[in-house]
């Protein structure tokens, strides 16, 4: 195995053919499915991208701002800078309007063209694989029911507009060295910078790609290296100078208390990834914090050693399979930023593997070759083991794709799965109020303040309930539960906002109170700021019937 392959075009063909049409036919289903999650805020209730004339600001501002929640979020925790997407977004909206057709075929494609494109990425890398073992590899990522969430939710779609231009870049720095190489390699890395933030991870490898591939010539000198570099490095540059101008800083957290949380969570997340990745299980929404916060110590301590154990399993073979230690680095390394989202309730999981999962493929393509090598009795084993998790994984992925039929699946699905965590019974209860449902929407919610009391967010939406069902004693008393726990806080705005709405009896003057507290701990809140308008033209014309 340790000769490269012959390869025929119509070979070639047929297998880009299949590592892109398998995916793409089992999860025709998604084209049944409607919006959900993040979903509704930018492309149904968002008016952003479907405002041409606000192409540029795709550029200058906060990716928050396609989202109706804008508003009411503000600053999130977490600074997010992903132009790309959205100017995909506006091609859609301009197709399909609020139609899902559009967004449903575009992540198809760039799923499609990222497994093509991770196809002759493996060939270059592992030339001796046999055409079938090389298929079923990429198809181990291509089929990945996890892998799902970053292309079959349509909002998803950041994770593989960043994979899909990091591949071209790594593409480009193995080509022959020349002017339109490393303009490739220039261009992409910044494509792939602004699709997210994650790809600058990801720009060691494309810089080191030369002395991955054993047929090429790595640059020898310091004069040769530099220009491997530049590329990569004036893309990270001018990426850099745009999100500064954007977000006017780099913030990526909150504080070292989360630091520290996100660094226990770390060796959990890392096994965790790796299995979900490689083996074939059915896939769910999760909360990485509330999945991670319930583990003891000795979980971490077993997941650790594990780590500990596959980073000396790949230094051991550095010098017969350096890929294995090249891939696990580059899935260790573009992962780690997940461990702070296990601090935070952001539900979601499969996407961030999607990068990730790139670089677990070529270790596993490495394993299996350095195995068929060293233990010939093995070699039909290691040469079907792909195949067999590629035929595990491709009724798991049709599944997976009916989880986002519509969110009273996906979050049904999921408080099934978690029914003791708080967000799998809010999330629903959210959903159904915005569908105008308080009805099952307040028993969930109350369930969820129960379970979580320390989120706002479920007690809001239980008063704006009560308050849209006209029960107004029991959003009184939600309201000043609230002012209560959340006390100068900007959370306190929306409950001085249901207080105001649910008053016994009808005070001006006290309704006029609330609403000018509301403003004053979250300045610049657009609900308020409109009760103080109500009231006052209510005042002009001698009502007071409420805001």
């Amino acid at each position: 195995m340790t000769e490269p392959l012959p390869v025929t075009r119509r070979a070639r063909a047929l297998e880009m053919l299949l590592v892109s049409a398998l995916p793409t036919l089992l999860t025709l289903g998604r084209f049944q499915n409607g919006f959900v999650f993040d979903d509704v805020f930018v492309i149904v209730r968002g008016q952003f991208i479907h405002t041409p004339a606000r192409f540029v600001e795709s550029f200058t501002r906060h990716t928050m701002v396609a989202s109706s929640l804008e508003a009411a979020v503000g600053q999130p925790s977490l600074d997010t800078y992903r132009p790309l997407p959205l100017v995909t977004f506006f091609w859609d909206a301009w197709l399909a309007g609020r139609e899902t057709w559009s967004y449903h075929l575009t992540n198809t494609v760039l799923h499609a063209l990222v497994c093509v494109g991770m196809l002759e990425l493996v060939r270059k890398l592992l030339p001796s694989l046999p055409s079938v073992s090389r298929v079923a590899l990429v198809c181990v990522f291509a089929l990945s029911p996890w892998l799902s969430e970053g292309y079959v939710w349509i909002n998803g779609r950041s994770d593989p507009l960043m994979s899909l231009f990091l591949l071209v870049a790594l593409h480009g720095a193995l080509a022959r060295p020349g002017l339109l190489a490393r303009g490739v390699v220039f261009a992409s890395c910044l494509l792939a910078l602004l699709s997210k933030e994650v790809a600058a991870l990801a720009l060691p490898f494309v810089v080191l790609a030369p002395w991955l591939r054993a047929d090429s010539a790595p640059p020898r000198t310091v004069l040769a290296f530099s220009r491997e570099v530049a590329g990569p490095a004036l893309a990270l540059g001018i990426y850099l100078v745009l999100r500064v101008n954007a977000l006017e800083g780099l913030k990526t957290h909150e504080g070292s208390t989360q630091l520290l949380a996100a660094a226990r969570h770390t060796p959990l997340l890392l096994v965790d990834g790796l299995y979900r990745t490689l083996v074939p299980s059915d896939y769910g929404l999760r909360s990485l914090r509330d999945d991670y916060t319930g583990l003891g110590g000795e979980w971490v301590a077993a997941a650790s050693i594990l780590c500990v154990a596959v980073v000396g399993l790949a230094l051991h073979y550095r010098q017969r399979a350096p890929l294995l230690g090249a891939g696990l680095a580059w899935y260790a390394l573009t992962i780690a930023p997940v461990s702070l989202i296990t601090t935070t309730l952001w539900p979601g999981f499969g996407r961030y593997l999607y990068l990730p999962a790139l670089g677990l493929v070529i270790a596993l393509g490495a394993g299996i070759v350095l195995v068929a090598e060293a233990r010939p009795t093995l070699r039909r084993a290691a040469l079907g083991l792909p195949v067999l998790v590629a035929v595990l994984s491709a009724p798991l992925l049709v599944f997976a794709t009916t989880r986002y039929q519509d969110e009273a699946t996906l979050y049904a699905d999921a408080r099934e799965r978690s029914p003791d965590q708080a967000w799998t019974h809010g999330f629903l209860g959210l959903s159904l109020r915005r569908d105008g449902d308080c009805a099952q929407a307040i028993p969930l919610l109350e369930r969820a303040a129960q379970l979580d009391p320390d989120d706002p967010r479920y007690l809001t939406h239980l008063g704006h309930c009560f308050v849209e069902t006209q029960q107004r004693e029991r959003a009184l008393a939600v309201a000043l539960e609230g002012e209560r726990r959340f006390a100068n806080t900007r959370q306190e705005a929306a409950f001085l906002l249901i207080h105001a709405s649910s008053l016994p009896v009808f005070d001006p003057e006290q309704a006029e109170q609330l609403l000018r507290r509301c403003l004053a701990v979250f300045p610049g809140r657009t609900d308020c700021a409109n009760g103080l308008e109500v009231l006052a033209a209510q005042r002009a014309q001698g009502q007071g019937s409420g805001p």
